[in-house]
């Protein structure tokens, strides 16, 4: 299939240089990320299509923290997400609100398909108030310091005279670009022990309470788990894999009564 898309805005702007840093106060969110959606994991794209038909409209904000997408190459590129982008201009109908951050398989993602989704593109790092709190999100793979490799590739992938020059090449100059920095990645993955890819909670940590963020929420690291700091929580969003016939998974994260984040799990497609 011809990859086609969105007309980029010109002048050319850098994704790394879009997306708010604040917006106004939360009504009842609820936050998803590592969807990976792709043409390879149809389940998993069903069953966040119906997601936002069923449970999410319980909720008046969607955020989405990042790879949302198993690649992004471009705007310009988007035809494949068409359906998602219909889901959630019908979703947005209903007056909710949706906010897409860039992850580290989406960091090309920029205003133009933001707004082809009737969304908000948002910064890494941005602070929100919910429920009388106020959250720090972030896609999280900013945290992994002990990978001084993928640090140093972050950095590169989110230059923005980078980001310019790449999408500035043809579509297919990217696709080729991009399969062999993913055959890279997944031949390095190999080598890099579990601990080395987490987040370190003392950069976690230095961020929450330099922002006075009593919640962090982040996705990134697939280990869904909730976590009790000190002098604030920590909340690990789960990856969506409905394909995975072995360990089926999906999750999200919801401000429960007491006004503070619980995660939701569940392994079921519905």
């Amino acid at each position: 299939m011809k990859l086609t898309g969105l007309k980029l805005t010109e002048p050319l702007k850098a994704p790394a240089a879009s997306g708010l840093d604040a917006i106004e106060p939360l009504v009842r969110p609820v936050f998803v990320s590592d969807l990976h959606l792709s043409g390879r994991n149809k389940k998993t794209v069903l069953s966040f299509l119906w997601f936002l038909k069923t449970a999410a409209r319980r909720y008046e904000e969607l955020f989405l923290l990042g790879d949302i997408f198993e690649y992004w190459i471009g705007d310009d590129a988007s035809s494949p997400a068409e359906p998602l982008a219909r889901a959630l201009r019908k979703y947005a109908s209903l007056g909710k609100r949706i906010y897409l951050m860039q992850g580290n398989r989406d960091f090309l993602l920029g205003e133009d398909f933001a707004r082809h989704c009737s969304a908000t593109l948002i910064q890494d790092g941005i602070v929100v108030e919910a429920a009388g709190s106020r959250i720090l999100l972030s896609h999280g793979d900013k945290w992994c310091t002990l990978d001084a490799d993928y640090q140093e590739f972050r950095r590169q992938m989110h230059d923005e005279a980078f980001q310019l020059m790449a999408l500035r090449m043809s579509v297919q100059e990217r696709i080729d670009f991009a399969k062999k920095a993913r055959a890279q990645s997944k031949k390095t993955k190999t080598e890099r022990s579990r601990a080395v890819m987490d987040v370190v909670e003392a950069d976690v940590r230095r961020d929450a309470l330099a922002a006075h963020c009593t919640h962090v929420i982040h996705g990134h690291t697939h280990r869904p788990a909730h976590y009790v700091c000190d002098g604030y929580t920590r909340t690990v969003l789960s990856d969506w894999d409905l394909d995975d016939h072995a360990r089926p998974r999906r999750g999200w994260v919801e401000m429960n009564s007491a006004g503070a984040p619980q995660l939701v799990l569940s392994e079921h497609f519905f």
